[in-house]
This record gives structure tokens, sequence and C-alpha cells, in this order.
């Protein structure tokens, strides 16, 4: 009778703890190639999981039972294996938030997919071992027969306590910022989360997640201030970022690249002596008339009353010298796939090289990996919010965006177009990009390539659109180019094998030669459209802004470690890029040397151009204003002008001998994990329609004063 009674519990209880034990510990080994002693709560919450499962597995008739076994089994080899791929294509878990977009990925990455399984079918293998083992134990060992409650409340009784048990180990590591005790209480930071806390409960934090759309807006106070003050100053209970002080040194000069060096471009034209517009000397707030402390009076959704007093509390960031330097200016802005600054090279690409070395110069600049990877690149740039949990570009497609540069232009009479080289439906984008203000043409619906391959020629986006605007002045332009799309090789990106004899004779490998070559058609790209800017005689009153949607995560990183030529830094370096901001006007190159990130594009563009915004309501900041610099990576690691946060680590690297406050760290961390709850309030409560309930009359009403 005892052994009948293990044949129906115990080993079946068994088989669950230890299926998920070893999913979890292969799964880790395979994703991070190491295991330490955080791997303890990936087991100890495997452990009530298998309790849970085996009761599951137990209340309906034999074959019943037999059947959830298979299917429980089947499902968590299924997610294991998933998140290893997944993981491994694109450097960050899946979230089942993404479902929406399943037939866009197959269909774009199919290919990838194919090649991440092949080249991982030792770890899947291992991963579906599971089944094989249950296939031996239901022919030979298990009953599963229907439990008796007795046992099946036992066996809840156990699951309960070993979940106890994993609850009172999380504070072994403390709990501060992003440790285990943190990650499962408070940050739930999907890439930390999965690492410390495991598969399982990353996947329980996803699903769940799916379900709390209208939780209660929380955000983090903090009861130390964040820089040193007088013992009788009083402290703001939300911790923020203060402003420098306002006196702003003179810029950098840098000499040119020697334009005789790069006479094959044709962005080597007479630079023209015309200066950009008068430097203003107004350094008043960039900010809308906006109380935001009366709009908290009459509100009453609390969440919505929650954001006004937060925004209350931001410091908005002065207007500088550059503030209107291209008012009236055309403006083309560019979302390069793929571009790094591996990408640039003197003689092959030399108009990247050119626009990298003049204009406005950011020495420090990060482009984050997001979850969603090119959407979520461009929403960044775009929206200047922080794009939380997954699908953020497409939840904004009913969303007032009033800041968008799209619409911003639209205000000033300037009709904004955008253009894609691949399928116009792909990411909803026919539904997106119009409500950013543009008028939104791709493949399928107005934009015809000379061939249809894969990817896309950026060279014959431009001399397919260029004709559409370049009589039109002011313009406001955006492109979204798809030459430097992964896979690079030679036979899986039609670019790279297009431009493959220009780099034939290169000291790389073959997928790294792939990936300048594909480049190289965003090279051209630029080049033709410089050209005939020059041609109709505006080069000299438009401006070139141009950043990445990622760094090519597609790759191993020992294809990165062998352009950079040394082993590049994965927590930091590897989202180290350029940002492109150019025009030929510009008598001296201006150089940017505290870290900036693509959160500060949208900001540093609206006062460039002196357009209508509130910068208190923008989560970047204005990389040429007095407020301090802060970069934030998806994974809540960040710089800052002072120091460098690991958050997987917690290990901080200093970048000055200046004594910092003792809670330097901990107010960052707390100014982060606002900036992140306060993005997503921000989206789904579409706050910005509160803010502007008359929208557009506010901006044309404040443009006018």
């Amino acid at each position: 009778m005892k052994i009948k009674q293990d044949n129906n519990t115990l080993f079946p209880m068994l088989f669950f703890i230890g299926t998920l034990l070893y999913l979890e510990i292969v799964t880790h080994l395979y994703i991070y190639n190491s295991i330490d002693s955080k791997i303890i709560y990936p087991i100890t919450f495997a452990i009530p999981m298998g309790i849970l499962f085996t009761i599951l597995s137990g209340f309906l008739s034999r074959f019943g039972n037999m059947l959830i076994m298979w299917f429980i089994t089947s499902m968590s080899c299924i997610i294991f294996g998933l998140q290893l791929v997944y993981y491994r294509v694109f450097k960050v878990y899946f979230s089942f938030q993404t479902l929406g977009m399943a037939r866009d990925a197959i269909s774009e990455f199919g290919e990838d997919v194919n090649n991440a399984i092949n080249t991982n079918i030792i770890p899947i293998l291992l991963i579906m071992l599971p089944l094989a083992a249950l296939y031996f134990l239901i022919r030979n060992i298990f009953l599963c027969e229907k439990r008796k409650p007795r046992d099946q409340g036992y066996l809840f009784i156990g699951a309960l306590c070993f979940h106890l048990l994993a609850l009172l180990l999380l504070p072994i590591y403390s709990k501060a910022d992003y440790t285990p005790y943190d990650l499962y209480y408070h940050s739930k930071v999907p890439e930390l989360s999965g690492q410390q806390l495991g598969i399982i409960t990353l996947t329980r934090f996803d699903l769940s997640g799916m379900l709390r759309e209208n939780d209660e807006l929380l955000l983090v106070d903090n009861d130390a201030a964040f820089f040193e003050l007088e013992d009788e100053a009083e402290v703001t209970v939300i911790p923020t970022l203060n402003p420098k002080p306002t006196d702003i040194p003179e810029p950098i000069k840098q000499d040119r690249p020697n334009e005789e060096n790069e006479s094959t471009s044709p962005t080597s034209a007479q630079i023209p002596t015309i200066a950009p517009t008068p430097i203003p000397t107004d350094r008043s707030p960039n900010i809308m008339d906006i109380d935001f402390e009366e709009l908290a009076k009459s509100e009453d959704n609390q969440n919505i009353k929650t954001l006004h007093n937060y925004f209350a509390s931001i410091p908005p960031t002065n207007r500088n010298e550059y503030t209107g330097m291209f008012k009236g200016y055309n403006l083309i802005l560019i979302t390069a796939e793929g571009f790094s600054p591996y990408a640039v090279h003197k003689d092959l690409t030399p108009t990247l090289y050119k626009l990298t070395n003049e204009g406005f110069i950011f020495n420090n600049f990060y482009t984050a990996l997001w979850q969603t990877s090119t959407s979520d690149g461009e929403y960044v740039a775009l929206t200047g919010l922080i794009p939380v949990g997954t699908r953020s570009m497409f939840n904004s497609r009913n969303k007032l965006l009033p800041f968008a540069l799209g619409n911003q232009f639209n205000l000033l009479g300037v009709e904004s177009k955008a253009y894609h080289n691949h399928t116009y439906t792909y990411y909803e984008r026919d539904e997106t990009h119009p409500n950013l203000g543009y008028i939104f043409k791709a493949k399928g619906n107005g934009l015809v390539l000379d061939s249809d391959v894969w990817p896309g020629s950026d060279l014959e986006m431009i001399e397919h659109t260029v004709d559409e605007y370049i009589d039109e002045e002011p313009f406001n332009i955006y492109y979204l180019t798809v030459s430097g799309h992964m896979n690079y090789t030679f036979v899986g990106n039609s670019m790279s094998f297009k431009n493959r004899d220009l780099v034939k004779d290169l000291p790389y490998s073959s997928d790294a030669r792939a990936y300048i070559a594909c480049q190289i058609e965003l090279d051209k790209a630029l080049s033709e459209l410089i050209k005939r800017l020059y041609e109709a005689g505006i080069a000299e009153k438009t401006v070139i802004a141009l950043s990445s949607d990622h760094y090519p995560y597609g790759w191993e990183k020992e294809r990165l470690d062998e352009l950079a030529g040394h082993e590049v830094d994965p927590d930091f370096e590897v989202y180290r890029n350029h940002f492109i901001l150019w025009n030929p006007n510009m008598e001296n190159n201006i150089i940017i040397d505290e870290p900036t990130s693509s959160l500060d594009i949208l900001p540093t563009l609206s006062n460039l151009f002196g357009l209508t915004y509130d910068s208190r309501l923008m989560i970047g900041r204005d990389a040429l204003s007095d407020s301090e610099p802060l970069v934030i990576l998806s994974n809540r690691s960040f710089i800052t002008d002072k120091v460098m946060f690991n958050s997987a680590t917690g290990e901080v690297i200093y970048l000055t001998d200046e004594e910092l406050h003792p809670d330097y760290i901990k107010n960052i961390n707390a100014i982060i994990k606002n900036k992140f709850t306060v993005s997503k309030s921000v989206l789904t409560l579409d706050y910005y329609r509160y803010v502007f309930p008359n929208y557009p009359q506010e901006f044309i009403l404040d443009d006018n004063e």
C-alpha cells in the first residue's frame, strides 16, 4: 500500500520538482555560462511550483491525470526552451504580452530563430529530456490515479510552506535595490528577475502583469536628500535630479576631418558661411503654462493626481545658448537599423565618418536595448518615454503624444512625412506613425523599391522619396531604415551580398565583413540624400539627426569584440553608440562629453528647433542644458557624470574624485524607478490628454505668445 501511495503522490511530486530544478539550472547555465549563489532562489521557487503541478495532476481519472502531466511537462519544456532561444536571439527574455506580434516576428525573424535553434540544438534537446523521462515513468511507475482529498491537502500545505520558505530567504542579500527581495516585491525587472529569481518566477510575473494594468500608481519616495543639503533644508519626498549651475562653459572646438581626404563623399561640398540662428540669451525654464498643483487639486482620479504631483516636483531644464538654433530649419530624423560605431570607416563609409565627426559630437552616447527591439528603439527616440513592458509603440497608437516631432511640426504648418523600406503593417506602424503626426509610407502603401529583397535597400528608399518633399521647404521627415538588419551573413542579408566586394579585403571574419557591408548601404543612402540637398540648395537649412534602434544584438559578443579590437564590456560599452546631429552651417564642432542616451533625443531636438514643449514632461533631458546627465539602461543600470552603476551586480564604478552624498546611488535608483513607473502610466492612462484637454490649443497659444 505504501508503494502504491508513493507511486501516486511522492514520485510524481519528485518528478515535477526535479524537472523544474533541472530546467532552471540548464537554462541558467546556457544563458549566463555560470551559476552563482543566487541560484538558490530559482531552486526554492521551483519546489512549491512542482508541488502545485502535482496537485493539478491528481484531480481526475487516470487518463485525465496523464493528459495533465503531459501538458504541464510539455508546456514547462516549451517555455524554458523558448526563453533560451529568445534570449540567444534578442538578448532579452520573452514576454507573453508580445504574443500579438507573433506573426510579424515569425515572418521577419524566422530565419534568425531557425539559426538560433540550430546553433543551440544541444541545450534544446537537454531541455526536452523530461518528456522522455515522463514517458518512461508513466509506463512503468506512475499510477496517475485520482488522488484522495487528504493527500491533495497535504500537498497544498507543503506548497505553501515551501513558498513561505522561499520568501523568507529573499532578504539574505539585503533589501537593497535590485536584490532578489527588491525584484520580487518591487522592481520586477525582467532581465534581472530571470537571472536572480528564475524562469518560473519571471513567467509568473509576466502572466500576472497582464492582469494588472490598472493598479494604483505608487512612486518611490526617499528620506534622504539627493545632494548634500543644509540641516534646516526641507527634503523633497520624491527624489529628483538637481540642475547644475547655470554658468555654461564655452563649447569645446574640434578641427574638422580633412576635406581633401574625403573627396569621394558628396558631403565634401563647400561648407556655406551662413551661420545658424543667433544664440539667444534667455536662460528661463523650458516650460509651458501648466499648473500641475492646481490640476492635482481638481483631479478625482488618484493615479492622475499622483502624476500631476510628480511632474510638479520635477525641476525643468533651462533654455540655453542653443535654444532655437535651428528654428525654421528642415529636419530629417533617421532611426538606423542595427547601426553601431563598428559601421563607421573612413574609407568604406565616408559619409557616416564625416557626419560622426562634424556638427554636434556626442562622445558618450548610449542606445539601450529594450524589450521590443526596433519598435521600442523608435518609441524612445520619437516619444521621449521609456518603453515599459512590451508593445509600447503599438499601445500608443490611440494616445495623445503632443511632443512627438511629427505633431509638433504639423502645428507649425510643416507637413511631416515618414518612410520605411519594409512592410507598412509591420509592428502596426500604419497605425502608430500617423498618430505621431506623420504621413506614413512604406512597402505596401505607396513605397515601391526597385528590388524586392530582404532586407530592402536604404539607398533605394532615399532615391524614391526625396522628390516628395525636397521642394516643400520647410519639411520634417522621418526615416526608419532596414538595410542593417540581421542576419549578418552574405547569404542572409541581401545588402551584405550586394556590397560584398567592397569588404572582401577586410581582415575580419565573414560575419563581421557582412555587417559592415550592409551598413555601407546606409552610407550610400546618406550620401545620396546629402547630394540631393546640396543640389536643391537647401543643405545649409537642413539638419540631419541619426541614431540607432539598438546595437547589433543578433551576434554572439565575439563578433563585437572582433570589430572593436578588444573585449567589449557587456554591461555598458556594448550600448555605446553615435548620435549624429549635423548641419553644414556649423563653423565649429560642438563636443558633448557628458553621458547622453536615446531618451535625450526628443528634448534636445525640441530645444534646438525652438518648439513648444515642457521639459518637466520629458523623461529624458535636453543634452545641451544645465541639467544633470542620466543614462538609463533597460535593466536599470545607469550612468551619470559621476558613477556607473551595474544593477545586476550592485557594482559602482566611480568617474570622479568628488565626494558623493552617502545616498547618491539610492536616490538615483529611486529616480529611475519613478521614471519607469511614470512612463508606463503616462502611456496606459493617456495622461497627456489630462494635461492638454483642449489640444492643440494650448500649444498654439503658447507659440504665439
